[in-house]
């Protein structure tokens, strides 16, 4: 077991937000290491608001969102990574996702910790592989005092509705088509709200190097969502990781990622 952290300094808030101009607020936890910190949403609706993913969970995200919940919650995952299914349990009322990966939100992996020195040798391999940090922790403050890395773990969720291509997820006032976008994982979802050319994206497409290489990812698979999103008339992007971005963009993203695959 690894130590305790040394005289970590206390963030408070955890999370930090940002509200975009389509009504989507943009979540995310600034003292997570950049390969976890990803990004997680929120949409109020007239009848039921919506949070896409849920990141790491180090700190109650229901906790901090409940000021601007005043209706019922559903919960959708766009895939079953770490960074992105932290806090699922606390929304586990009405949670959708994909079928491909609702075991693994169901009983998640032991290795998944909070120290990269706890990880396994092949999976710590793999990300020397691939040219990130494979030592140390993956937070640089504490959410609270006395909280201890060593025994966080996250709980387990059970999906309430498994959904695939075209399904729906209706808030009233705003609807929002599922669709399938694997390549990163195989259950990958994204959210597509035609009337305002919304498209939240989940790890399939965001501002930064796209992951194809993980034991559960699929390159072909990868390269069919790509040709598909750059013909999707999305106005504004909002990707897994990062910052929001536009049509211009998306284009550059999806050409690169077929250019070099």
């Amino acid at each position: 077991m690894t130590a305790a952290p040394a005289a970590l300094p206390l963030a408070h808030p955890w999370f930090a937000i940002e509200w975009h101009p389509d009504g989507v607020m943009r979540i995310w936890e600034p003292h997570l290491s950049r390969m976890q910190r990803a990004n997680f949403f929120f949409v109020k609706g007239s009848d039921r608001d919506l949070l896409v993913d849920s990141g790491m969970g180090v700190e109650s995200l229901r906790g901090f969102l409940a000021p601007f919940m005043d209706k019922p919650v559903v919960h959708v995952v766009t895939h079953s990574h770490i960074d992105h299914v932290g806090s699922s349990h606390e929304f586990a009322g009405d949670l959708l996702m994909h079928a491909a990966e609702a075991d693994t939100l169901r009983d998640p992996p032991d290795d998944w910790r909070l120290s990269y020195d706890e990880y396994p040798e092949a999976k710590r391999q793999r990300l020397r592989d691939a040219g990130f940090a494979d030592s140390g922790l993956l937070i640089a403050a504490l959410p609270r005092p006395n909280f201890d890395h060593r025994v966080w773990r996250i709980p387990g969720a059970v999906p309430t509705r498994l959904v695939d291509e075209g399904d729906a997820v209706d808030l009233g006032d705003r609807r929002f088509e599922v669709l399938h976008t694997p390549g990163h994982t195989p259950g990958s979802i994204s959210l597509w709200e035609a009337t305002t050319g919304t498209l939240i994206g989940g790890d399939a497409i965001y501002d930064g190097l796209l992951i194809d290489t993980l034991p559960e990812s699929d390159p072909a698979a990868y390269r069919m969502t790509m040709r598909r999103l750059r013909e999707l008339p999305a106005k504004v992007v909002h990707g897994g990781h990062r910052e929001s971005f536009g049509r211009s963009k998306l284009l550059a993203l999806c050409d690169d990622y077929l250019g070099r695959s």
